[in-house]
């Protein structure tokens, strides 16, 4: 079998309710165990990232507002993630030219993060309230005013910090007091981008390793984190590409963090999903709040809440670690339970 054929049987057992994002770490775990190649690079308008074959030929490239859409729009130029998912993750998880140039103008360079927490806290400081559902193979957020009014509403979008920065970006209102908060901030993104230096990534038992490289260079080797995102962001930290007290809050989020205790083999990405897959199928309602960290809650149920890193697909998998499953999720009927024999 050649390299694309032996990607893609890899990725049989990955499944729907993984999400874009389980989707995207699960097709990036078996490039890697084929031996093939992944990088992203920080342009001025989002991430370029580049997938090459066994033999180092590039056969998939994709362009996003951060690292793991753009990773995933290459699996897809590629042909390398499961075909029956192919088609719903184009017009569920990637971003269109107007997304691109929206999210963009907020901050530039593939930084979503940041822009997201603020556009949280404004809302927050408003009296309103944001919140993400399950919708297709993506998320969408919505924004909510203290009178019950939409503020602004994203596109289905890869992950919720992708759909949450999307949605500030639509609003002329929120996207003017984000700009303006960000007027003066370092972006890290534009430094790595006038250095030229590569995000590299493998991917092996749900996790992420992300290595830095600077021409020949090695600035930051092999740097292990639950996903994408916050691995790239571990690796910025060990270059020191990160301020201090940047990096101190990164480390308090994972300290937080149960899953390094009882990791199941899959990306959080994909474990999020299938939290908020059920949360959205039963109608439960999830609020995303930032105050200085990323927080998913149930309204009215103030105990069932989520502490997580970068992305609200962690805090809703430590939500479901932390309280009792069958608050959370709720258990539908046992359809193939045997019956009995008497």
């Amino acid at each position: 079998m050649d390299f694309s054929e032996r990607v893609r049987n890899l990725t049989e057992e990955l499944r729907e309710i993984e999400g874009a994002c389980g989707i995207c770490h699960g097709t990036l775990e078996s490039i890697i165990k084929a031996e093939g190649r992944v990088s992203a690079f920080e342009e001025p308008n989002g991430i370029l990232a580049v997938v090459r074959d066994d033999a180092g030929e590039v056969i998939g490239e994709g362009f996003d507002i951060v690292w793991s859409p753009a990773v995933l729009a290459a699996e897809i130029d590629a042909g390398l993630v499961p075909r029956q998912f192919e088609e719903k993750l184009r017009n569920d998880a990637l971003s269109d030219e107007k997304d691109i140039a929206s999210v963009t103008a907020l901050y530039g360079y593939g930084r979503v993060l940041t822009p997201s927490v603020i556009a949280l806290q404004i809302v927050n400081e408003a009296g309103g309230r944001t919140i993400i559902r399950r919708e297709g193979m993506g998320v969408v957020a919505r924004m909510i005013g203290r009178d019950g009014e939409t503020m602004a509403a994203s596109s289905v979008s890869y992950c919720p910090t992708c759909a949450i920065a999307k949605a500030a970006a639509s609003s002329e209102v929120l996207s003017g007091l984000v700009r303006e908060r960000l007027s003066n901030a370092r972006n890290t993104g534009r430094s790595k981008h006038e250095r030229k230096i590569e995000n590299r990534y493998e991917a092996k038992g749900g996790a992420v390793r992300t290595s830095l490289l600077e021409g020949e260079r090695i600035l930051a080797d092999r740097v292990l984190g639950c996903c994408i995102a916050y691995s790239t962001t571990k690796a910025e930290i060990a270059a020191g590409l990160i301020p201090t007290e940047g990096a101190k809050r990164f480390k308090a989020y994972c300290n937080l963090c149960p899953m390094k205790h009882c990791w199941m083999e899959k990306s959080m990405g994909a474990m999020g999903n299938i939290v908020l897959h059920r949360l959205s199928e039963i109608g439960t309602e999830i609020e995303v709040s930032a105050n200085g960290l990323i927080v998913a809650r149930i309204p009215g149920r103030p105990a069932i809440q989520g502490r997580g890193t970068l992305c609200s697909l962690s805090a809703l998998t430590n939500m479901l670690i932390t309280a009792e499953g069958n608050q959370v999720l709720k258990p539908s009927p046992a359809k193939r339970f045997p019956e009995s024999g008497q």
